[in-house]
């Protein structure tokens, strides 16, 4: 087996891992590349690292941009291959990349018409109609060959509706072997989704390692958090901005949300989930509802109530109703996308609100390194919005603990429990969390096999033996075939 790793090398976006076994190529995700310097995130997103026309599979972990968003691309680049995912994936999807294509469109015609470049959108949505045709979807634990002597099992990953585990069990040199690739590993006692599935058994990881360093706060204590930070805004008045997550990180706040209202013990303010994103896959988790585990049944879908709509909560999808809520008279809570405050909606909330000690921004999800959400999760005093310096006074707070990501000790434990491992390919963290996850697989598991940390473009050999060898002579070749392509590296 070879393997090439094409993104989410000592970062934590744009998730590309390639796999060639038995003379077949199958690229695990195809993410966009997000966060640092604009004309580097666009070579990354622009080019792969590989020829998309030799691809003969793309096998999907979950639907989160970071690792779907290339798939059109990919797609108008010549891959003409199959995708494969779960049913809930499929749908989620086909919702982000619409969205990211009309994102696409926007942005092309701001560096146009503003910057004076000759900018083309990376792909329309046109491309991602003809890549929704390629996607065949199972549901977990349906083993599936996806070519001879290759199998294919999904698990329920616990991260996001639809995530999985992929598990590849294929036969090479007469050895039976089995690779499992966790794609973003979840989180055991969080709300809507199971438990991450535990793979008892594989001879090679590919691991991320986001939080490797961080053990979270406990689920229990999120409650008495949120209950506290918005009594104490509403006493002085102040809004709530949440740059939001659109994908399960807005669902389960409102879910808390949610929970708190029927319990009495926060004030009926309005909440206004500002994104037509968002709107959509509430849809898709109302279709999926048998994805969720018991507890989610016991509070709500057993007394005929839905977790993410209720009284208080407003889904927003006009420009004019975003705008109207700039100038909305008391307190309130406003979820709005982008997450890592990039794009969207959220950069005119924080715009009009941040300058004001009153207000909130409060922050749930990861702040990706070269964000504007990890400048303000630091402390800058000015932030910078339509090329404009705005002050920041809002008092700004971090719950970590919706994190959907494992932490520190589940990482090391789900690890633990995998027998048979050989191999541990370390991906999807920054450069510090990756170094932490591979010195306490040695130091604390006291693993006996090979860990990497890999980089970017790197390439390995792992035969049955075990050992694994960079491919400085393929990887020669490779730049010789991408250079006659006029593809940059």
């Amino acid at each position: 087996m070879y393997l090439k790793f094409c993104g989410a090398a000592q970062n934590v976006t744009g998730s590309r891992h390639l796999l060639e076994i038995n003379g077949q190529r199958v690229l695990l995700d195809c993410g966009m590349a997000q966060g640092g310097p604009k004309e580097k995130v666009r070579s990354l997103n622009e080019n792969f690292l590989f020829n998309p026309t030799e691809i003969d599979y793309v096998v999907l972990s979950h639907a989160h941009i970071d690792h779907s968003g290339m798939l059109p691309r990919l797609v108008k680049l010549g891959f003409k291959g199959k995708i494969f995912c779960t049913m809930a994936t499929r749908d989620l999807v086909e919702v982000l990349l619409l969205d990211g294509a009309h994102i696409q469109a926007q942005d092309a015609k701001f560096v146009r018409e503003e910057l004076g470049k000759d900018i083309l959108p990376l792909f329309d949505e046109q491309d991602v109609r003809s890549t929704m045709k390629l996607f065949n979807t199972f549901e977990y634990f349906q083993k599936f060959k996806l070519a001879e002597n290759v199998w294919l099992t999904f698990y329920d990953a616990g991260h996001v509706l639809g995530s999985a585990i992929i598990a590849i069990d294929f036969k090479e040199e007469n050895e039976q072997r089995r690779l499992v690739f966790t794609g973003d590993l979840g989180r055991k006692y969080m709300p809507i989704l199971n438990d991450p599935y535990q793979v008892d058994h594989a001879h090679i990881l590919i691991i991320e390692s986001t939080y490797a360093s961080h053990i979270h706060d406990s689920f229990d204590t999120v409650h008495e958090e949120l209950e506290r930070l918005i009594n104490e805004v509403v006493k002085r008045n102040g809004k709530i901005i949440v740059p939001g997550f659109s994908l399960e990180r807005t669902q389960e706040l409102v879910y808390v949300l949610h929970e708190l209202y029927n319990a009495k013990k926060i004030p009926a303010i309005p909440i206004f989930v500002d994104s037509p994103l968002s709107s959509e896959i509430a849809k898709v988790f109302d279709r999926y509802q048998n994805y969720y585990d018991s507890e989610t049944f016991r509070d709500f879908l057993s007394k005929a109530q839905s977790p993410f709509r209720f009284k208080e909560i407003k889904y927003i999808s006009s420009v004019e109703e975003s705008k109207r809520l700039n100038d909305f008279d008391g307190s309130c809570i406003i979820i709005a996308a982008s997450g890592m405050c990039e794009a969207g909606r959220i950069k005119h909330h924080l715009k009009y609100h941040m300058g004001y000690p009153r207000n909130l921004i409060l922050v749930v999800g990861f702040m990706a390194e070269g964000t504007r959400g990890r400048q303000i999760v630091e402390g800058e005093r000015k932030i910078r919005l339509f090329g404009k310096l705005y002050p920041l006074r809002a008092e700004v707070a971090v719950i970590n603990a919706f994190s959907a990501h494992a932490d520190k000790l589940e990482l090391l434990e789900y690890i633990r429990n995998i027998n048979d491992l050989k191999n541990i390919f370390i991906v999807h963290g920054e450069e510090t969390e990756c170094a932490v996850l591979r010195d306490n697989i040695y130091n604390i598991l006291k693993f006996k096999g090979k860990v990497d940390v890999v980089d970017l473009g790197e390439e390995f050999e792992v035969t049955a033996a075990g050992t694994e060898s960079e491919l400085g002579q393929r990887r020669q070749e490779y730049l010789k075939e991408m250079a006659a392509l006029k593809l940059k590296v």
